[in-house]
């Protein structure tokens, strides 16, 4: 039973909880808890303050009431001292009248010995208020109901007359304490009110000077999200001599920096493969790529008679063809998985299942190099219309066991694949004929199903003692075309749009 109501209890404490967190925001402003914490520490100053002057003022009161009773009641009581022994009425009186006239005394009163009345003048406390007590003054705080129904708050100070060392009665004087009473109402309201007025200037003040200390922050945090959505020229350019200025100067340095980093990922990514930039920058306390033995896929496509017709064009026109065609084959690469190795001349090197796990590697590095050819025909066309010479590519696709790894020394290195596989897929590349697909017998028997292929005679290979069957591939089977097609379109709309943007920043 107990376990159950505890666990209900802490239900219930945690649906509290979660309901507060819904109702608390999620974000305050730095300058909202600036001008809260001062304004706390302003109104608890205030207010101790105020306690401390309202305190001090009312002691200060009581003493200077206490004072002037103690010492009306002892003047009292030694002028009326020989009288009462006397029984000089007539002299007392003179003593109690003359005393009322004082608007601070609300009553006097001369009693004998036995308490009997022997003068009075004004109010009178009961019996027990003016019992004498003690041979000093003694002061009885009592309440007397006024018409109205309210209730008055007095203080009556008895003193004992002596003659002669003997006492001989006693004298009581009347003062109202609710005067005092009143004054320290009073005087708390206006230190309440003046709390309040300072405490609604100070909220106003601490706000305005929060704001004004918050602002950097915000310029900031402004900064900062800047960043966050890319823009890395985004600069703070407040200059201040504070510890804010150093932090601007930092972030600054930050945000140059982070440039500076992308750029640099940008133009290395254009040198390399992005796959491999990638890796390289994720780890560059290791740079050195391990090297591993792997099975991949290599292709290999040259351009043919490219010093024939590079001889024709002027050597800008060459760079702009092969930077053309270099794109084109990048982009259909990437689309299928693939890598680009490297740039020989007029021939682009492609991997495929390198990088990567990939179990299609094969199938994806012929789809790809059809894609490649599609590519050229296309172009083709419109180098005809154009009047201008056409490009064909003769590619050679190899399957089989290689090493990934770094080749070069620790001044200068790349990534890429060795081995006796590579070295057959550029040769099989170099037996192509234009526009032509050729593969090993045992990679066509690997796809048979999935693409479209015919017998070539086998070649003999220099550096293989038997020689090589191969097929010349001609296309994918249709079940894949969906795709082959879309990567077709994805590719030319993307080239197209480049050259767009280029002619429009020019």
């Amino acid at each position: 039973m107990i376990t159950k109501t505890k666990a209900k209890l802490r239900h219930i404490a945690n649906g509290l909880h979660r309901r507060l967190a819904r109702l608390l925001p999620r974000h305050i402003p730095i300058a909202f808890k600036l001008a809260l914490v001062m304004t706390l520490l302003l109104v608890l100053g205030m207010a101790s303050l105020g306690l401390f002057i309202s305190d001090n003022q009312n002691r200060l009161m009581r003493t200077q009431l206490h004072d002037f009773g103690n010492t009306m009641a002892r003047q009292l009581a030694k002028l009326a001292s020989e009288p009462i022994l006397s029984e000089n009425s007539l002299n007392l009186r003179m003593l109690t009248t003359n005393l009322g006239q004082d608007e601070k005394i609300l009553g006097a009163g001369i009693y004998a010995h036995n308490g009997e009345l022997l003068s009075a003048t004004g109010i009178q406390p009961g019996p027990a208020e003016r019992a004498f007590v003690s041979p000093g003054v003694t002061a009885r705080p009592w309440f007397r109901h006024t018409a109205g129904g309210s209730s008055e708050r007095l203080i009556s100070f008895v003193a004992p007359a002596y003659y002669q060392d003997v006492r001989v009665g006693s004298v009581v004087v009347t003062l109202s304490a609710s005067q005092m009473d009143q004054a320290a109402i009073s005087a708390r309201d206006a230190i309440i009110y003046a709390t309040l007025a300072m405490t609604i200037l100070a909220s106003l003040l601490a706000y305005w000077l929060s704001r004004r200390l918050s602002l950097p922050i915000h310029h900031l945090m402004e900064a900062t999200r800047a960043i966050d959505r890319g823009d890395l020229a985004t600069r703070i350019e407040q200059r201040r001599n504070d510890e804010i200025g150093f932090l601007f100067e930092g972030f600054n340095n930050m945000a140059a920096g982070l440039l500076k980093k992308s750029q640099v990922e940008q133009v290395f990514s254009r040198y390399v493969s992005k796959n491999v930039a990638d890796k390289v920058l994720a780890n560059l306390d290791e740079v050195r790529l391990v090297d591993r033995p792997i099975e991949a896929t290599v292709l290999f496509a040259d351009i043919t008679g490219f010093t024939a017709m590079s001889e024709k064009l002027q050597p800008s026109q060459v760079s702009e063809l092969l930077n053309e065609y270099f794109s084109y084959i990048s982009r259909a690469c990437s689309l299928y998985g693939g890598v680009v190795d490297k740039f020989i001349g007029d021939c682009a090197m492609l991997a495929f299942g390198v990088l990567e796990d990939d179990t299609d590697h094969a199938f994806n590095a012929v789809s790809c190099a059809v894609l490649i050819q599609q590519l050229a025909a296309q172009l083709n066309e419109q180098r005809r219309a154009d009047g201008r010479p056409e490009v064909h590519f003769r590619i050679g696709i190899n399957c089989g066991a290689m090493l990934a790894g770094n080749l070069g020394s620790d001044e200068r290195m790349e990534y890429t694949v060795v081995g006796d596989a590579v070295n057959l897929a550029s040769r099989l590349c170099s037996e192509a004929r234009p526009d032509q697909i050729i593969i090993r017998k045992q990679l066509f028997t690997m796809l048979q199903p999935r693409i479209v292929a015919k017998a070539e005679q086998t070649l003999p290979i220099r550096g293989k003692s038997t020689p090589v069957g191969i097929y010349s591939v001609q296309n994918i089977h249709d079940k894949d075309q969906a795709l082959l097609q879309a990567n077709l379109h994805k590719v030319l709309n993307s080239n197209a749009d480049q050259r767009r943007r280029a002619v429009g920043d020019a």
